[in-house]
Formats: structure tokens, sequence, C-alpha cells
């Protein structure tokens, strides 16, 4: 998403025909003074409602080949959706303990999921010819859950039929969704290329004219309403410092490669494994912890439905959420011990990092290592038979086989002896193995595709 905007049309006679739109509703130029809110208490509010559903569909879901941000489109025909199916979309989230569905209303395409007086760029106008807001909002209060906005305040300047985005449009667009459409949680401003003459502190204040309790936030520079955005980012607390209110953070459920976000389906991705249940589990719980929102983007497909995979992803974070995964029993023996490693990235990425039972926290071998290990002294000689590796990537390029080759040995005298060697590690791995006494254990590994990291590296007494 991060800066996708679209533009408009305004030639003459689509000029006109706004300006009397725009007078029938009764837009002005400046907002008046809203009502009173206790803004502190509506982010407690929101707080509450932990996680949300972010649902990105627009002209990108049917490009060929795949876009994200998709150019020179001309007309609403181009969203070929041979459905939609919005009950599906919300159920997943109730079934997934999510508070709120992001939904996005305007993408840097122009495209309009709305049935906006303002431009025949928009979804009725498509063969679909449903308000699919309009749905949404039905099925939010149908399951009980709440509704917060994407919005993209400009467009990229190959989208501009017949002529740019002007800030009336943005007005009348901003008035028709806060208006028509019960009450929004919080609107989520994507700021590439907006038009001129409105500004971050102008279109907070013209969103609070008609709901002075919709929290705003901006994913670009300067600061501005209450909600920090953090796309693509990471469930770190707020800083009390920063002036906002509540943070929000959110990412593609379908692992990206190099930093290229997937915000929307595409059908070269049917069958791509979306991010495991418990890397995502993991970020919510320390959303929840740090009081900060995720919103997870899920694109629905060319029949307006969630892929299958996805659901069942969704399904299974919510059973963990109902039943949070318990910490082992018995503890290992390893956690908390003292630990040495190859190398370490920096001494954030400490050996110690892998044993001390913080999922959040890891090991880094050094700059351009593809091989390293780290070893922990148990104090004492102990019975083990069991050990736990987890290696899922926090930087979004989840349940990667970055390990190819490893080895779990234990030391004796001088030497080391292997106890199991495997080839993959996948996202997390047990491994059982037969007893051996031993003080000192290192995981090995032996070859990897990148610099290794390790989240956690576990040893368990035996208990036979």
């Amino acid at each position: 998403m991060g800066g996708n905007n679209m533009q408009k049309t305004v030639g003459t006679a689509l000029a006109m025909s706004l300006a009397v739109a725009m007078m029938g509703s009764g837009v002005e130029d400046e907002p008046k003074t809203p009502p009173a809110v206790d803004m502190v208490k509506r982010a407690e509010e929101l707080r509450k409602l932990r996680w949300g559903l972010f649902v990105c569909w627009s002209f990108a879901t049917f490009t060929n080949p795949k876009q994200e941000w998709p150019k020179g489109i001309k007309d609403a025909s181009f969203f070929t959706a041979k459905g939609v199916d919005t009950d599906q979309w919300v159920k997943t989230a109730k079934d997934a303990e999510m508070g709120y569905i992001l939904f996005l209303t305007r993408h840097i395409d122009g495209f309009c999921l709305w049935d906006t007086r303002t431009t025949d760029r928009k979804v009725t106008k498509s063969p679909l010819g449903l308000d699919v807001l309009a749905e949404l909002r039905k099925s939010c209060d149908k399951y009980g859950i709440k509704l917060a906005l994407y919005f993209a305040e400009g467009d990229l300047k190959e989208n501009y039929y017949p002529g740019p985005y002007t800030v009336e449009m943005k007005k009348a667009q901003l008035k028709e969704l806060l208006t028509q459409y019960g009450r929004i949680e919080f609107i989520w401003f994507d700021n590439f290329n907006p038009p001129p003459g409105m500004d971050h502190d102008q279109t907070t204040a013209y969103c609070h004219e008609f709901q002075p309790s919709t929290l705003v936030g901006y994913n670009i520079p300067p600061k501005s309403g209450e909600v920090e955005i953090r796309e693509r980012g990471s469930a770190h607390p707020l800083d009390p410092k920063s002036g906002y209110l509540i943070a929000e953070f959110t990412y593609p459920i379908l692992p990206d490669r190099m930093f290229h976000p997937k915000w929307f389906y595409h059908i070269s991705d049917e069958d791509t494994p979306s991010h495991i249940p418990r890397k995502i589990y993991r970020d919510y719980a320390q959303a929840a912890k740090n009081g900060v929102l995720f919103s997870l983007d899920v694109g629905p497909d060319h029949n307006g439905k969630l892929r299958k995979l996805d659901v069942d992803t969704l399904r299974k974070v919510g059973d963990m959420i109902r039943n949070p995964p318990q910490p082992p029993n018995p503890a290992p023996v390893s956690q908390g011990k003292p630990a040495k490693a190859s190398s370490d990235w920096n001494p954030s990425y400490d050996a110690a990092k892998a044993f001390d039972g913080d999922e959040f926290t890891r090991w880094r071998a050094a700059k351009d290592n593809k091989s390293g290990w780290i070893e922990v002294d148990l104090q004492k000689d102990t019975k083990i038979d069991r050990a736990y590796i987890n290696q899922i990537d926090y930087d979004r390029i989840a349940d990667v086989a970055t390990i190819e080759e490893f080895a779990i040995e234990y030391k004796d005298g001088d030497k080391w002896k292997e106890i199991v060697r495997g080839t993959s590690i996948g996202a997390e791995r047990e491994l059982r193995f037969n007893p051996v006494s031993a003080r000192f254990v290192r995981l090995n590994i032996i070859r990897a595709r990148q610099v290794p990291t390790i989240w956690e590296f576990q040893v368990y007494e035996s208990q036979k």
C-alpha cells in the first residue's frame, strides 16, 4: 500500500456535475468546530478491539500480469468480480476473534468501492454493480464487528481519467463515507500524491466534522490525527512522547519476498501458503500485550471471497486466542542458562536471546555468515531427549527454510558428538532422540541460504 493513490477525472462536464452534487450535499470549504469528544477514552475503546481484518480489493486483484499499483486503467469495467461475500469476510473475522474490519474504500487507481456520486469510476458501474461498502456495513452489523476505512488521498498520474483528482472530490467522497455508512472507528489515510489545498490537519478536522469520535491516522508524515500508522511495521509499544493516542500496524497474510508486499489477491498466488498461524498469533499476542492494533491484510479473490487457505489459517489463530498455547511442562532445562555463539549480528542479537524463553527476541549470526552455532551450558550433566528449534522470520518472510543442514551436538570431553542431524527446520521443529547425558549442548548450523537466525533453541530433560 505504502503510497498508493489514484486520481480521478474532472473534464468540464464532470466538473459541472460535481459542483452540482457538492452543492446538494452541503460540503463546505471549512469544517465546523466539532463537538468535544474524549479522544483518550475513544482510543481506549478502540484498543479493546485488539486486531482486525484488512480487506484489500480493487483493480489490482484483476491485473495480468500481477500489479500492486495498476496504471492506465480507464474505467470501472476492469473490475470484473463475479460476486462478493461480505458475510464470509466478517464471519471469518469473527471466528478469528477480530474486533473490526479495515476496508479499502479507494486505492491509488481511483476506483471507489462504494456508490459515490463523484465519479463513474466506482464499483456500482462495474460488472458487479453493487455497493460493496453498503453490503459490508450490513455484515458487520449482523456479526457485531466494527468498521474502519482505508482511503487513498490521491492517484498515480497514469490514472488521471479524464483529469486529476481534486480536493473538492476528496471532500465530497469523505463526506459520503462518514455520513452514509454508519459509525467508522478509524480512518487509515494513504497519503501518496494527494491533491493540493488540504493538508493532514485540515483533513483530520474535516473528518471530525462529520464523525468527531472517528480516529484518524496517516502513513506518511507530517504527524496528524490520533493513530500512528505503521505500514508493514511491528507491535512495539507506542512512544508516550509521540503525540499519538494509539498505534496500528499491518502486513499481508501472504509472505513477501525481498520486501515486495502482496496486499491483493492474484490468481498466481492461489496456492501460495499464508503466514503460519503460530507467527500470526505471536504478532497478535505481542500487539495485545502492548496495546497496539494489528490489522492483518487478506485480499478477496475474483469471486469476492477469501481463499480457503486464509480462512483456515485465521480460524486456527482464533483457536489459539481462545485457548492460548501453554508453555512446555516441564520447562526446558536450557532456558536462561549461560550461552555463547560462533558470532553475533550485534549485542542485541547475542546467543542468550535464543535461550531466554521470549519468542520475540532472537540470535542472529554476523553479517554474511551462512553457518554458525549457538551453545548452552546446562551447568550440570543432564539427561536430555528432546529439542525445539524456532526460526520463524519476523521480517515478513515467514517460514522460509533458511537452514539447509544442521546438527544438535553435545560435548564429550573436548569433542563434540552428534545427537541428531537434519536438512531442514521449516518455521519451527521439535526433535526427539535417544537420551544422552550432557552439560554443554549446541545447535550447529552447517549450511544456510541466509544469515542464520534462531528465535528459540531449547532442550528438555528426559522424563524416562
